[in-house]
């Protein structure tokens, strides 16, 4: 008789709940408890060990940054961490992954205009003595986007039972006030799960006036609620970055033909010597060649020119995380972060 692994039971229960946050992240308790025919207090308590243990979690951002771009930086021999660090504290980064190849670092690097991502490019990464070279590779269109991806640890039916946002009470204002919309991106970047009563003492207004405005920014897609998981924790432990040249006849074709490879996190075009760049998990090393393969097979006249498997995750939407991936806590400058323009991520 084969004994089940305790760690192993844990972590498929803890995958499942994480899958059905990925689907709806403020879904209550009592609905999840229904859709995963589980204990609702059970499953509140298992959500507060895996954020306490820094495995998954809610962010709320706004939808696309007018001008975003992905940065390889080489850096003066044996000070990459140092950079990293230091980048972490900049509002503009995004996200910063140790990798292999030719490069010490990729970044993305999100702004509310071309002006302020030039200021950053090429004023303060220029001025970093610790940086030897930086190549920026605008993003023209985002194809896929981490907020999309899913870990599939639930069947079909279950996910199906999972409730979707609702849409807005009829009643509901069409317009949220600039300075009500600064407080509940603000919260619900800290923890896309804060109760609508929280955010209603810090904002002075009614929680049913907070649950219209989150209800209304989400249905108009100016809030985004993503959840995200500690990639060592999935079972897709390898993160590797490509750079495509790609025919221009064949990028129509991306959308649908990439937006169907489980693997693939984040795909977007750019202005550059390279016209497309993913960042995607695999299981293993080896699948890193043989999606090679397979996205020169999809995509015919596709060419990959350079790519990096990441050997250490540094940031994750202003979320400082350890070797595994686990969140340790929201970098300085991400602890209070400003309403500017909406960002993209993995």
């Amino acid at each position: 008789m084969a004994i089940s692994n305790p760690d192993s039971l844990r972590r498929d229960s803890d995958l499942r709940l994480i899958h059905a946050l990925q689907l709806e992240p403020r879904a209550s308790w009592t609905e999840l408890g229904r859709a995963l025919a589980t204990d609702p207090v059970g499953l509140a308590r298992r959500w507060a060990r895996i954020t306490d243990e820094g495995l998954a979690w809610i962010t709320g951002q706004r939808r696309h940054f007018p001008a975003v771009a992905i940065v390889e930086i080489e850096c003066a021999q044996g000070k990459a961490a140092e950079t990293a660090s230091l980048l972490a504290d900049e509002e503009i980064v995004r996200t910063i992954d140790h990798t292999s190849g030719g490069r010490d670092l990729v970044a993305v690097v999100a702004a509310s205009d071309l002006e302020a991502l030039s200021a950053f490019v090429i004023d303060r990464l220029g001025d970093q003595r610790l940086i030897t070279h930086a190549r920026t590779h605008l993003v023209t269109e985002v194809l896929v986007e981490g907020s999309d991806w899913r870990l599939n640890a639930l069947s079909e039916s279950e996910a199906q039972r999972v409730p979707r946002a609702k849409a807005p009470r009829p009643r509901a204002a069409r317009q949220v006030p600039a300075d009500l919309e600064a407080v509940i991106v603000r919260e619900l970047y800290r923890d896309g799960r804060t109760p609508t009563g929280d955010i209603a003492a810090q904002a002075g207004v009614s929680n049913q006036r907070v649950a219209d405005a989150i209800a209304t920014l989400r249905y108009s897609g100016d809030l985004v609620l993503r959840t995200d998981v500690a990639r060592s924790y999935t079972g897709w432990p390898i993160n590797a970055w490509y750079f495509v040249q790609v025919p221009a006849s064949s990028i129509d074709r991306l959308r649908s033909t990439l937006a169907r490879l489980a693997e693939v996190r984040l795909a977007v075009t750019t202005a550059s010597r390279y016209n497309l760049v993913m960042t995607l998990w695999t299981r293993d090393l080896a699948d890193v060649n043989r999606f090679e393969a397979l996205l020169e097979k999809v995509l015919a006249g596709a060419r990959i020119a350079d790519r990096a498997v990441v050997i250490r995750p540094a940031v994750h939407l202003g979320r400082l995380l350890d070797a595994r991936g686990f969140v340790t806590g929201l970098s300085s400058v991400h602890d209070d972060p400003a309403p500017a323009r909406p960002g993209t991520g993995q």
